[in-house]
């Protein structure tokens, strides 16, 4: 069978915007240091179900939401113009964006759904807290009301994995986010209440969100400094689930972890 009998037959990952801030404002002892941040999205190439995105990226929206977008982006200098949304660069690689049926959410915040009203007809799948916060459009929550899909949008909240995988024992809970094992889920809470992770097991790729913001800096989430932890929805889950990932890191050196605004370089996977 072609890919090996794999469900998924490609993951590639795209740079959709970025953000620049200082890590010596958000860690003690770390020292000045302006990093890129990039906003992560990944288009998974489903055998049976087509294209599947997880999150959606930074849009031009985050700077049409009046006194909102002039605060956010005086706090987080965010760089993105339209060739940078991820429908362009869909378009780019000569991938139709009306072949996305399937978004899968990590959380609410703007360079995670910036993009999703660049598509139609989808069905947005995530953990049932984090639709609700999308849905009640908070923006003491980082949820900007200009971004919210519009009511062609269907939800569906992921259901518990009925079975053993090798995230048990790390994760408080095991989802199976397509239904066939393809793509499981594990909660990710602390930076957003309920934040969804995927793990791709034919690949052995675990997509972390923002449960941090790189692998180098996976060690120091209890250095936070006091703004910082308060951008956070849970600060002492957002450290909890950080000492999960640590562990499961060392346990699983074959694995590899990728945060949505690591150091990452855009990759396809095959």
């Amino acid at each position: 069978m072609e890919n090996g009998g794999k469900s998924i037959t490609g993951v590639k990952l795209y740079k959709c915007g970025y953000c620049i801030n200082n890590l010596g404002h958000v860690f003690r002892h770390h020292g000045r240091e302006v990093r890129e941040f990039p906003a992560l999205v990944v288009l998974i190439r489903h055998r049976t179900l087509g294209n599947i995105l997880y999150d959606s990226g930074y849009s031009e929206l985050i700077y049409k939401n009046h006194l909102v977008s002039f605060l956010y982006n005086a706090l987080n200098k965010t760089y993105v113009k339209e060739t940078d949304t991820i429908a362009a660069r869909l378009r780019a690689d000569r991938v139709d964006p009306d072949s996305i049926h399937n978004i899968i959410l990590s959380h609410a915040h703007p360079d995670h759904i910036g993009g999703l009203r660049l598509f139609r007809g989808y069905e947005l799948i995530s953990t049932q807290k984090v639709l609700d916060t999308l849905k009640n459009g908070n923006p003491f929550k980082l949820v900007f009301r200009n971004m919210i899909p519009d009511g062609d949008a269907r939800c569906r909240a992921v259901v518990p994995f009925e079975g053993s995988t090798i995230l048990d024992g790390y994760f408080d809970r095991i989802y199976d986010v397509l239904g066939d094992g393809s793509v499981l889920g594990m909660e990710l809470s602390g930076h957003a209440a309920e934040q969804l992770g995927i793990y791709l097991p034919e690949y052995k790729l675990l997509f972390a969100a923002d449960a941090c913001w790189g692998a180098d800096l996976l060690g120091k989430v209890k250095n936070m400094r006091f703004v910082a932890k308060r951008i956070q929805d849970n600060y002492r889950a957002y450290v909890r689930t950080a000492e999960q990932l640590e562990r499961f890191v060392t346990d699983h050196p074959e694995i590899t972890v990728i945060y949505s605004h690591g150091m990452m370089e855009e990759t396809y996977y095959e």
